[in-house]
């Protein structure tokens, strides 16, 4: 069985099921295969995938994988993240974090990105996490975690992850990600509103907003008008 059939028979869901051996990004390779709400896309070699804001993600060794949807829902980016936390967590031997809004994080590197994307008609909920270790600087691999099973095997975990957070409630979606947020009592420097703004992160309510106490006293910050300095 060749790589690609390996990955097509591992990956479980009720829909369709798409593995390219190259594509420039899965959220494009779901869409020019006209996959449908159910359906996945996840590639062997990603050759142009994106993180949010649009910066580039470097998934060499590692797995890409979009779950396509019906339509987003407000709790979905922080539901993902935070059941993805917790399989992964499952797998491997150091605990994983969360990073406001929806980056995992293992020892103050990251492990997995999350894009979600409105395009025509579905929701593409676009994941990759490093597996095996390549040269991207301050990143987390799970080889390094004590992961030793094949990359089909995270691929399938990340599709089951997508659809179970789904369907979990607003209010369990957040207690799950702030169960896992690693940014409260830690010294952050925000972009809010065109201005940079430091301080001690006191409290994040993911899709709200985040509570730092400044050298000028506390500050409140738009969740939806703000990103980290250097988020990616």
């Amino acid at each position: 069985m060749c790589e690609v059939e390996h990955w097509e028979s591992a990956i479980q869901c009720d829909g369709r099921v798409v593995v390219l051996e190259t594509t420039a990004s899965t959220q494009e390779g779901a869409i020019e295969h006209n996959l449908k709400s159910g359906d996945v896309c996840a590639a062997l070699h990603q050759t142009l995938g994106r993180g949010r804001r649009g910066n580039e993600w470097d998934s060499s060794g590692g797995v890409s994988v979009t779950v396509v949807l019906e339509e987003s829902s407000p709790q979905l980016s922080i539901a993902v993240a935070a059941v993805l936390a917790e399989r992964l967590d499952a797998i491997v031997t150091q605990s994983v974090g969360i990073k406001w809004p929806n980056d995992l994080y293992v020892g103050g590197k990251k492990l997995a990105g999350i894009l979600i994307e409105q395009r025509d008609g579905v929701c593409l909920v676009g994941i990759g996490v490093n597996v095996k270790q390549n040269k991207v600087p301050n990143a987390a691999f799970l080889s390094e975690l004590g992961f030793e099973k094949e990359r089909a095997f995270v691929s399938n975990l990340i599709v089951d992850a997508v659809f179970s957070a789904r369907d979990i409630t607003l209010e369990s979606a957040i207690t799950l990600w702030q169960s896992r947020d690693i940014l409260v009592g830690t010294i952050q420097t925000f972009i809010s509103d065109n201005k940079s703004i430091m301080g001690t992160v006191i409290s994040i309510d993911p899709l709200h907003n985040l509570v730092l106490q400044t050298d000028t006293g506390l500050i409140t910050l738009d969740a939806h008008l703000t990103r980290g300095q250097l988020d990616v």
